[in-house]
């Protein structure tokens, strides 16, 4: 099925109704859900009532764009761009603000643009058809337009988008006395773009969006055409898993690409993308640039090359990812000072794309769906590249270009701003940490308190319909942020599968917090099984150990720092009757927690204990039942007693006390806190620490 009979198999104008707005808003989603018209984020839309103009608002989505998504301005206001020669960004926001007839989002770039087409309703894509014929060598790219549309589809070479690309449009509009014009003819129906997309447009939004398939569909069947044959690819089931090399070189590219502020990482090792960077020219075509300006601010100027030798040892497979990063980080520099002005700093955010034959290619932002908006970038771009080396030679813009487009201010004022904004208001922004026992009470609470405070967090549980249900809950509120696993603590297949997924899914890892636990065995020393200690020891001590040593590795290869907090309970600090199963457990942990502290402090891993008790979860009540059903008293008996013995009159703490502290301590709060507990159990003076 081609791309053509895709589009129209979606189309369903009938129900939209007679509003035009809303007919442009079922044209926006139309688009938006086709990642070869337009990549999440990019791409426009608009039209004009009377004398206002509807244009999708700046940081608005086509995908989601509701009526309060789109910018109104005064069509007679924005006239007076057509005779303004210059203008800088700043001046031009200011003219547009000045331009808006009612309160909603800011005006996009692309604004004065739709201003001066004197159409109803325009669309602009960001297509991979376009991008792929008009990525190459400009006259060639005009006689392939020209051929393929006769003048209904009007070329126009290469101009930085915004004012700008406005202003050479209003001029090929025509209509201003003295100047010259009317290269557009009367018939036309669009204007392809160099390096930048497609403009279409029509009377209504239902012929808008038939010429833009229309024209994205003849375009697509040429280059159908021209595509040399798809190389046969090794069966999945034949070739060699590339997991495992993922999973020890993304916490690498994480660490390298992580400074000064962390990434998210996004992997794909897609069949199609493993077969095209296995391509003989591929190293050398991905080096000429990107597809779009757009796409240099969401995947970044140039994509790195790691090249890695699967057969050699995996410490010098890190160490080679490493060199050839700090090597790609040297060539960055070089290009900044060859292009910066007095002042001018290098981007933090100066790789966003890296590639590795045979593993896949991963993607770095600040989260993880900016992360996956990055990789459907470039997935377009090696369609691009593929495509225009079929019809000739893939060509992108100079670099001079290139970095005033990267560097732009009012796309760079957005990116710092909201790193700004997450340093004064998150904890933990672009964090990733994995909370084994996440299922419930304090682990859920962690959970939440986490992603709240910028985390992208892995909920794991033995229980995965609980940690599903935890992650489903907390994703509702930050989407793409989270995600549930099963998780036995008990078992070093499904610990490594656990950690193996937050790699996969977020690049590595910056903590861990350990809250699995089993009920209390009561029973005195005399009567104790082998068995009931193994029990209380696989998930308390044994598995918490090897969950640290896993989580540690991690960062390690990182080189990031990290934390590791682990609940221990007052039973680590308190002999309590019956109890030595459990409190022996707990009490082994808190050592070997010490003992990592000591070991991992050298690598900027601190690693602190909490003690929490009468904290209203499950396992507490159950523990409160057996404990009062045990001396013969109720329930209810049993918690005052609880509540008579601490300093602070307290029942039960809720579960969010602790997972507060527990944020904390994998904050850059307790940057300097390691192999310490900290307490939270109302005052306890036999649990006291110190």
């Amino acid at each position: 099925m081609t791309h053509l009979q895709i589009s129209r198999g979606v189309t369903s104008w009938d129900k939209t109704g007679p509003d035009p707005l809303d007919r442009l808003i079922h044209l926006s989603h139309l688009m938006g859900h086709d990642t070869r018209l337009v990549q999440p984020g990019g791409g426009n839309t608009s039209t004009k009532e009377g004398d206002t103009l509807l244009v999708k608002g700046s940081g608005t989505d086509l995908r989601t764009i509701t009526r309060d998504g789109f910018t109104r301005l005064s069509l007679s206001r924005l006239a007076a761009l057509r005779d303004t020669e210059a203008m800088t960004d700043a001046e031009m926001m200011r003219f547009m603000a000045g331009c808006m007839v009612a309160e909603g989002p800011a005006p996009s770039v692309e604004t004065p643009l739709h201003s001066l087409l004197p159409h109803r309703v325009i669309a602009h894509t960001h297509d991979v058809a376009t991008m792929s014929l008009t990525n190459i060598r400009d006259a060639e790219a005009k006689r392939l337009v020209d051929e393929l549309f006769d003048g209904r589809i009007v070329y126009v070479p290469y101009v930085r988008p915004g004012f700008p690309l406005a202003r050479a449009v209003g001029r090929m509009v025509g209509g201003v006395e003295g100047r010259r014009g009317g290269e557009i003819p009367a018939d036309a129906i669009g204007l392809t773009l160099a390096h930048h997309g497609l403009v279409v447009w029509g009377d209504d939004a239902e012929e808008c969006y038939a010429r833009l398939i229309e024209v994205t569909g003849r375009m697509d069947e040429y280059l159908a055409a021209k595509r040399p044959p798809l190389r046969p690819s090794t069966p999945p089931a034949v070739r060699p898993s590339t997991r495992p090399l993922a999973e020890l070189v993304l916490p690498v590219i994480r660490g390298v690409l992580g400074k000064p502020e962390r990434v998210i990482l996004h992997f794909d090792d897609g069949d199609d993308v493993l077969s095209t960077l296995a391509g003989e020219r591929m190293q050398e075509l991905v080096r000429r640039g990107m597809a779009t300006p757009e796409h240099l601010l969401r995947a970044g100027r140039l994509p790195l090359w790691l090249d890695i030798d699967a057969e050699s040892p995996a410490g010098a497979i890190v160490e080679s990812v490493r060199g050839q990063l700090k090597a790609a980080r040297l060539e960055y520099e070089d290009y900044h000072g060859r292009n910066a002005g007095a002042g001018e700093r290098p981007l933090g955010d100066w790789a966003k794309v890296v590639l590795v034959p045979g593993v896949g290619v991963v993607t770095a932002f600040t989260d993880k769906r900016n992360a996956v908006t990055a990789n459907l970038c470039y997935r377009a771009t090696l369609e691009v590249i593929t495509n225009a080396e079929a019809v000739d030679r893939f060509e992108f813009i100079p670099e001079r270009d290139v970095y005033e487009f990267e560097h732009w201010p009012l796309e760079r004022r957005k990116i710092e701003e909201q790193t700004a904004k997450e340093r004064a208001t998150r904890l933990l922004p672009r964090h990733v940490a994995v909370i084994i026992g996440g299922g419930s009470g304090i682990g859920a609470a962690a959970a939440r308190r986490f992603a709240e405070e910028g985390a992208h967090v892995v909920v794991a549980d033995l229980d995965g319909a609980l940690s599903d249900g935890v992650a489903k809950e907390v994703a509702s509120k930050f989407p793409g942020r989270v995600i549930a696993a099963a998780a036995d603590v008990r078992s070093d297949a499904s610990l490594d599968e656990l950690f193996r997924r937050a790699v996969l899914e977020f690049g590595g890892l910056d903590c861990l917090f350990y809250t699995a636990g089993l009920p209390p065995r009561f029973a005195p020393i005399t009567e104790i099984t082998r068995e009931d200690l193994q029990r209380q020891l696989e998930v308390h001590y044994l598995g918490a150990v090897a969950a640290i040593g896993r989580a540690a590795a991690i960062m390690r290869r990182q080189g990031l720092g990290g934390s590791i907090v682990a609940s221990v309970s007052k039973a680590a600090l308190v002999p309590g009757r019956d109890a030595v199963a459990y409190g022996g457990s707990k009490a082994a942990l808190l050592q070997a927690l010490r003992v990592a502290a000591v070991e991992l402090g050298g690598d900027g891993i601190r690693v602190n204990a909490i003690n929490a008790d009468q904290i209203e979860t499950p396992l507490f009540l159950q523990f409160v039942r057996e404990r009062a059903s045990s001396r013969g008293v109720t329930m209810e008996e049993q918690l005052a007693v609880y509540r008579s013995r601490n300093l602070m009159g307290a029942t039960l703490i809720p579960p969010e006390a602790v997972a507060d502290l527990a944020v904390l301590l994998a904050s850059d709060r307790f940057r300097y806190t390691t192999g310490d507990i900290l307490t939270v159990d109302g005052g306890l003076p036999e649990a006291f620490p110190r």
